[in-house]
């Protein structure tokens, strides 16, 4: 009897340590989750180095927070939407941080940090550096003068006047620093500016079609285009004709001369040709020929050579002769500017157009936009963060994480944030509406100064 008790009290024994083994195999796998929680929940929901203050020096730093560092900046710049919904994604993942928040805040601070640490912009830096980078692009009027002009003062300007531009492959070559088309486009379209004053004008451009290989010479040489068709100058059509062009193939300068040749035979009057190029013919033409054939009909052909060497220099200046006209050599962007500047403007004739080489009110108030274009983005940007805030406001408030007296406190920072970065866009702008009225200004004084000048150099000469 006693060796029966004392095998069932051994049995229990061992059924007991079974159990107890089972049940902590079982519970092994969960304790890596259970650390896992406790490690995700170590991690800070509020950032205490974050700045509240709404500044260019705080804006600059922004980061962008953990719940929208993925916002581009071209639709967090959109105009804001009246119906306005917060994005779906961030609809889904905001009610959980914003519950952590709620358990991690200790004061009203807390809560403006963790919400800026969850819902900022990332795109304040580039509003900002591109408002502060706006510069007006108004072009300074070429204003020569008559003292280093070949020209008498009382020749007139040519009623008709075609520009042929050199758009191939060798002009996307540098010269000090700057593209030689670049430098070309904005030596040309100053040139039209003034010359456009008394003349009708034609752009016409060669080399800016195929490329420079072999396969492509055909249809480069053959590629020659008035961009610009011949009437009276009107700025904004000529800039957009200079820009809608690339350097790409191969020269036909004599081709070029004979279109000039053939669209002056339909006008009334003489025609002058200018010519920028830096190069010699590449398309098997004869440019000299074609030049000689152009002036026979009382018409003339200057050429400024941009950067060239002696081969192509030498063939650019028969061609001028054989044209009745000038070679001017340039061998920097200073000189391109210089020598169209003082060799190939029409004379001064009647001062009385100048004025009108000014910005005038329709462009100044049509820069004025421009100007408040970056400043305008960086508030539709701080409307939809201020969205995403009062939101956020109202969710803790409807899931009770937050009292009455905290939601009215956070909606008033919110609104508060709201007025400083209005204030900050209308100084942004201010600042770039003033650069405007400076260039204006001082356009309008530098075109003074010139007629001024004309005006004693005239009554000097007793003309």
């Amino acid at each position: 009897m006693k060796y029966r008790t004392f095998m069932i009290c051994i049995l229990i024994f061992i059924l007991t340590a079974c159990s107890s083994n089972n049940e902590a195999t079982q519970e092994e796998p969960s304790a890596p989750k259970k650390e896992s929680r406790e490690s995700n929940n170590k991690q800070p929901i509020i950032n205490e180095e974050i700045h509240l203050s709404v500044s260019l020096d705080s804006l600059k730093n922004m980061t962008g927070g953990t719940l929208t560092n993925d916002l581009n900046y071209e639709d967090d710049a959109a105009k804001l939407k009246t119906n306005h919904e917060l994005p779906s994604a961030l609809a889904t993942k905001l009610p959980d941080a914003l519950e952590k928040l709620s358990k991690e805040a200790k004061d009203m601070k807390a809560y403006q940090q963790g919400l800026l640490t969850l819902l900022s912009s990332p795109n304040y830096p580039a509003a900002i550096d591109k408002a502060e980078n706006y510069e007006p692009p108004f072009e300074e009027p070429y204003l020569p003068d008559p003292t280093v002009q070949k020209e008498e003062e009382n020749q007139e300007a040519p009623n008709k006047a075609i520009v042929l531009l050199d758009a191939s492959s060798s002009m996307l070559l540098e010269s000090n620093g700057e593209q030689k088309m670049t430098t070309a486009k904005k030596a040309v379209k100053s040139f039209a500016q003034t010359i456009g004053k008394s003349s009708d004008i034609s752009l016409v451009v060669y080399g800016h079609k195929g490329s420079e290989a072999d396969e492509d010479k055909q249809r480069s040489c053959s590629g020659i285009e008035e961009v610009y068709p011949m009437g009276s100058y009107d700025k904004a059509e000529f800039q957009e004709a200079v820009n809608a062009f690339d350097s790409k193939g191969w020269t036909p300068l004599a081709a070029a001369i004979e279109k000039a040749d053939k669209m002056s035979q339909s006008y009334d009057s003489a025609t002058t040709i200018y010519i920028v190029s830096d190069g010699a013919e590449t398309c098997d033409g004869d440019p000299v020929a074609a030049s000689e054939k152009l002036s026979a009909n009382g018409n003339t052909v200057n050429i400024i050579g941009f950067d060239v060497d002696a081969e192509a220099e030498n063939q650019l200046k028969e061609v001028a002769a054989a044209g009745n006209g000038e070679y001017f050599q340039a061998d920097s962007p200073d000189d391109l500017k210089q020598t169209i500047e003082y060799e190939w403007l029409p004379s001064i004739g009647d001062l009385a157009w100048a004025h009108t080489m000014a910005p005038n009110g329709w462009e100044i108030s049509d820069e004025y936009k421009k100007a408040e274009q970056a400043p305008k983005e960086m508030r539709s940007i701080s409307r939809r963060e201020a969205f995403r805030i009062d939101e956020s406001i109202r969710i803790m408030e409807e899931k009770e994480w937050i009292t009455e007296q905290q939601a009215t406190e956070l909606k008033d920072w919110n609104n508060e944030r709201r007025n400083a970065f209005f204030e900050l866009d209308q100084k942004l702008g201010e600042v770039n509406r003033d650069k405007v009225n400076a260039q204006a200004e001082q356009i309008r004084k530098d075109i003074q100064a010139w007629v001024e000048k004309m005006e004693k150099l005239k009554e000097e000469s007793g003309n």
